[in-house]
């Protein structure tokens, strides 16, 4: 079992996709993200999990792996990783203001980023 590798918002990085194919070459991850890559004109309509993974060195290490130019171009200015950085802290969920403002804007499309808030809060409550 994989050690928890928590990004500044919480998400665990080894159960992101991207993270799964750049990192471990995962198929199966790079399956999931095949819809995603073919709308965006990434690969071809016929190309399967293998042209994801070719195109992984330029996807995602995690956020406090970044060097450079990241991929998804937001990370460098990810608003919660400049935060978490700047108060020198892992995570939000190690923050007195968490929930903020900018963490709650992050988590309005739920799902995963839900998740993530839940999971924080449940550190928080448990410390």
């Amino acid at each position: 079992m994989n050690k928890l590798k928590l990004a500044a918002c919480g998400l665990d990085c080894n159960e992101c996709s991207s993270y799964k194919v750049t990192m471990e070459q995962d198929l199966k991850a790079a399956e999931k993200m095949l819809p995603w890559f073919k709308s965006q004109g990434l690969i071809g309509e016929n190309e399967g999990a293998e042209a994801v993974v070719k195109i992984a060195p330029f996807q995602c290490t995690g956020c406090w792996n970044i060097a450079g130019d990241c991929y998804w171009k937001d990370c460098n200015s990810c608003n919660l990783r400049i935060c978490c950085t700047e108060k020198q802290i892992n995570h939000c969920g190690e923050c007195g203001d968490f929930p903020c403002e900018h963490y709650n804007k992050f988590t309005s499309g739920g799902g995963a980023y839900k998740e993530a808030m839940e999971y924080l809060l449940s550190l928080k409550i448990n410390s």
